[in-house]
Formats: structure tokens, C-alpha cells, sequence
């Protein structure tokens, strides 16, 4: 019978940093979860939303727990790229953009508040220091800006979890590259089977499997979370406007009609050679509730109607582009009440939850694949932020 201390279910973004995290606690860990797929159109298992090249990431945040989450997460990327000799982050400076502040509670004003308890070093601009410093781009009359030059960027989702989970091998921990089934309590120690019919135990397990968490006998009882489809497009990028963009940052764009909210990656060379200038940001998506639809979404191309009010957005903020061609893709976020991720245990304590990106998680990933291990390897909260900012909740059933 092969054992482990802890099983982490999931390698993905927060599963592997999970299972890097948890290799300080013991020797006996193991994570599970299928490769990425060689064609999506026609995979029949379990998808990710990692499989891309351009994730925003900042510290810049309205929110406190995910500023400081991102913040502690870039703090060791370099350091995650030494230990694995995989590069994954690109410093290109981040900036964030929305109306001027009127109260104390809008967006720029939560964000710069943010910004100062963290000793966040950025500038804050208005509309003509905008134009000025970023004549490539195009916000709205009345906008303030803040731009956090170091410390900002973007990832490729895909190498970040390549690097965590070498980083991983490298100090024991055991890959198994197959989608989990069921997980079931025995006397013991908790069962895994995977589709091939594989059984492992684990002490503790760690469920770190985003949107598909409720499709698979997993848990005891579903989380309560709702599984977004989300479209993305891609505008290959001809030579002249990738050398007029360069030096161009990651965008986070919040104007007045909320139906303009979205966000930009600057130009990056994608695996086939090319480069892409990504913008995602719908604000009608519908959710997805069953393994049949989420698999469906991700074998296709998004959808038609988002990929054109995107491209539409993105000619607007980023004039004067002649795009080679325009592409689509998919993917999904998994959102919680709370806004928060869950990092809890459930039921007898011996499986944990590691759920709810919120469309936030990529940048700060390895921070909460740390929550999740220090929640599943100690019998008390020993994180520094308070455990019920991060309680689990479940669907009624």
C-alpha cells in the first residue's frame, strides 16, 4: 500500500505551491493532477485554467488580505525560479487605472489606502501625467492612475506551476500525473483512487482543484462556489507594434461604466513564436455547474459575443493597432462569498479545502499554497492572518 503524509489534489497554481510548501513539513508528500493536455478539443478528463502565458500580477490591490497575499507570493518568485531553472516572472511594472476618487470607499481611494499600509512603492498620476508617461494608451477624462514600476508584471501561469512543481520534486515530493476520483475515509487514513484505478493514502489531503472541485466525489459535501466561463482574446501582434509597445505595463482598467472594467497584458512571446496582446474582463459571463459543461467551455473558444466586446475594449484603450490576426480561448474562474479563497479543514480534519481564486489567485499563488499547507500539516491556525477570513462554506443540499 503506498502512503503518504500529506496528499495535495490538484497541480495547478495553488496545488503545486502546496505541495512545494507542505516538503518543509515532512518527507512524505505527494501531489496529484493530470499533465496539461496535448489537445484541448479533444480531452476527455480534467482541464486548468494555467494553460496560457500572461497572467497580471501586483501588489496593488483594493483589498488588504489579497495585497498582502500577492506581496509575500512575489517576494519569492526569483527565489522559486532559482530552485527550479525555470523563469516564469516578467518585471514590467503594473498600473491601475479608475475615476479620481470622490469617497473614501471607491476603488482608487481603497487601492492607494492599500498601497500606503504596505509601503507599496508606485506613483500616482492624473490625466495628463497619464498621457505623458503612457502616450501608447487611452483612458477616460477624470481618471487617476497608479503605477507600480518593480515589484509588478506578469507571469506565465503555465511555467509557475512548471517551476513549483520542480522546486517540489527537488525536495521530495512524489508527482503522479492522474485525475482523482474519490476520496473516502478509512479507519486509518483517507483513500484516493484515480481513474486508472490507482489507490494511495494519505493522512491529510489537501483538495486544491479550483472549478472542478464539486464535480468529482471529493468532499462530503459541495463547496459553495461559482464556477464563471470566462473568454479571453489574443491579438497577434505584427512587429511595428510590438517594438511601439515595448516598455508597455500589465493594465488593470476600472473606468465608470462597470461594463468597461477589464485587463490588458503587455505584448509576450507565446509558445509558437509569436506575440499576443491578451485582454480578458467580460462582465456577463455565466456559470458553469457540472463536469459535462466545464469541459465543454474548455474545449472550445469562449464566446463570440465576449470575444468581440473585448477586442472592441481593447482597440479603445490601446489605439492605433493593426493586429495580425484575433483569437479566443477559455478558461474559468472560480469565485467564493466572501471574495476570499477557503483554507479550511473539513469533517474530521483530515482533508483540507484549497478553493476560490476569485480571479486573483495566479499572482498569488505560492503565498496561498503556503496557507494551505500550514492549515493542513498544523491541528491550529498558525497563519498570521485570522483563520475566518478563510472559513469554507457549503452549498445547501
Amino acid at each position: 500500500m503506498t502512503s503518504y503524509d500529506y496528499i495535495v489534489i490538484g497541480k495547478g497554481l495553488m496545488g503545486a505551491a502546496a505541495a512545494r510548501h507542505l516538503a518543509a513539513e515532512s518527507q512524505s508528500v505527494a501531489v496529484i493532477g493530470p499533465d496539461e493536455p496535448a489537445d484541448r478539443a479533444s480531452h476527455q478528463g480534467i482541464f486548468g485554467s494555467h494553460y496560457d502565458e500572461g497572467r497580471i500580477t501586483r501588489i496593488l490591490d483594493p483589498d488588504p488580505i489579497w495585497a498582502q497575499l500577492a506581496q509575500r507570493s512575489l517576494n519569492r518568485y526569483r527565489d522559486i525560479e532559482t530552485q527550479s531553472g525555470i523563469a516564469f516572472y516578467h518585471e514590467v511594472g503594473h498600473l491601475m487605472v479608475g475615476p479620481e476618487p470622490e469617497a473614501e470607499t471607491d476603488f482608487m481611494a481603497c487601492v492607494q489606502r492599500v498601497a500606503n499600509d504596505l509601503n507599496v512603492a508606485c506613483d500616482t498620476l492624473a490625466d495628463a501625467a497619464i498621457a505623458e508617461q503612457f502616450p501608447h494608451l487611452a483612458f477616460e477624462s477624470g481618471s487617476m492612475a497608479m503605477y507600480q514600476p518593480d515589484t509588478a508584471g506578469h507571469v506565465s501561469p503555465r511555467s509557475q506551476v512548471r517551476a513549483q512543481v520542480a522546486a517540489a520534486q527537488k525536495q521530495g515530493v512524489t508527482v503522479i500525473p492522474e485525475i482523482v476520483q474519490r476520496v473516502d475515509p478509512t479507519t486509518s487514513a483517507m483513500a484516493v483512487t484515480t481513474a486508472t484505478g490507482q489507490v494511495v493514502h494519505g493522512q491529510h489531503v489537501l483538495v486544491a482543484t479550483g472549478g472542478f472541485s464539486n464535480t468529482q466525489a471529493l468532499l462530503p459535501k459541495p463547496l459553495e462556489i461559482d464556477v464563471y466561463a470566462r473568454t479571453i482574446v489574443l491579438l497577434e501582434l505584427g512587429p511595428d507594434d510590438v517594438s511601439r509597445l515595448q516598455g508597455m505595463p500589465s493594465i488593470i482598467y476600472k473606468p465608470r461604466d462597470p461594463a468597461g472594467h477589464c485587463y490588458i497584458l503587455p505584448p509576450i512571446r507565446y509558445p509558437d513564436g509569436k506575440y499576443y496582446l491578451k485582454i480578458g474582463g467580460y462582465p456577463q459571463e455565466h456559470t458553469l455547474s457540472s463536469l459535462e459543461a466545464l469541459q465543454d467551455w474548455f474545449r472550445g473558444k469562449g464566446s463570440v459575443e465576449a470575444a468581440r466586446h473585448l477586442e472592441a475594449k481593447l482597440h479603445r484603450v490601446v489605439p492605433g493597432l493593426h493586429p495580425v490576426a484575433v483569437h479566443s480561448d477559455s478558461c474559468v474562474t472560480t469565485g467564493t462569498p466572501s471574495g476570499q479563497i477557503y483554507a479550511d479543514r473539513i469533517g474530521d480534519g483530515r482533508v483540507g479545502v484549497l478553493v476560490g481564486g476569485n480571479g486573483s489567485a495566479g499572482k498569488s499563488a505560492d503565498e496561498i499554497g503556503r496557507v494551505g499547507a500550514l492549515m493542513i500539516a498544523h491541528d491550529e491556525w498558525v497563519y498570521d492572518i485570522e483563520a475566518h477570513h478563510f472559513r469554507a462554506r457549503f452549498a445547501a443540499v
